[in-house]
């Protein structure tokens, strides 16, 4: 049981429904109308979304790729990240980190925004910056600049600690200021790592049962720095 208590969680699979906008509200509702549009081949949708790191530029895209799966489409896209096999291809496309992209896969990504231009679809990329200032050949990027552009923001901490909120209450597990104060102090501040510390804390606190304090959080903490096997010396002859 204690094993378990100290596991890292996975949080539920991207949606909209599940995104914390904060001051990202815009292109969440930006993401719904396209969504609500009867037929997303009939004309052009050109999105680009960029922030820094930990803004949910991603979970977007993996939502957007999800809805677009529920509603009987068959989304083409990449992580610009990993090695792509094959070209890419409309009319349909979402291309997360195109900062990344490739020469190859740049030129192809420009090659299907005019087709798409031409013939309706929906191109949605995301970005570490703004298109202006992307390291990508100009033509690409003024096209990635005609259609929507949003920048989004991290999460404040107010943001944070109302999503701690929801998923507490959500798991029915009673939690004070104090203790979201703590976790907020003294883990990693993307929500991803809060949501997942969380659901290892709802673990622990049935494991010890014991309510949810400051003390309980730190012994987590503790015991999952614990669990960490530390690398052996290197031995010299």
């Amino acid at each position: 049981m204690r094993q378990l208590a100290l596991q890292i969680h996975s949080t539920a699979p991207p949606t909209l429904d599940n995104f914390i906008p904060g001051r990202n509200g815009e292109v969440l509702a930006a993401l719904r109308d396209v969504l609500a549009s009867e037929d997303l081949t009939s004309s052009p949708h050109f999105l680009y979304w960029w922030g820094p790191a930990a803004s949910g530029k991603s979970h977007l895209l993996q939502a957007l790729a999800e809805q677009l799966r529920a509603r009987g489409h068959q989304p083409h896209g990449i992580d610009a990240k990993l090695p792509v096999m094959g070209g890419l291809a409309g009319p349909l496309l979402l291309i997360d980190n195109v900062d990344r992209l490739s020469a190859l896969h740049a030129e192809q990504v420009f090659h299907v925004w005019n087709a798409i231009h031409e013939q309706g679809g929906l191109l949605a990329c995301t970005g570490n910056v703004a298109p202006a200032q992307l390291m990508l050949a100009p033509e690409l990027t003024s096209r990635l600049a005609w259609g929507a552009v949003y920048r989004l923001q991290t999460l404040d901490d107010a943001d944070r600690r109302h999503a701690l909120q929801e998923r507490a209450q959500a798991l029915g597990l009673p939690i004070s200021q104090d203790v979201l104060d703590y976790l907020l102090v003294h883990s990693a501040r993307d929500l991803r790592t809060l949501l997942d510390l969380l659901a290892a804390l709802d673990d622990f606190s049935l494991a010890e049962q014991r309510p949810v304090t400051i003390p309980l959080v730190r012994a987590l903490l503790q015991a999952r720095q614990a669990t960490v096997t530390p690398l052996e010396p290197t031995k010299c002859d």
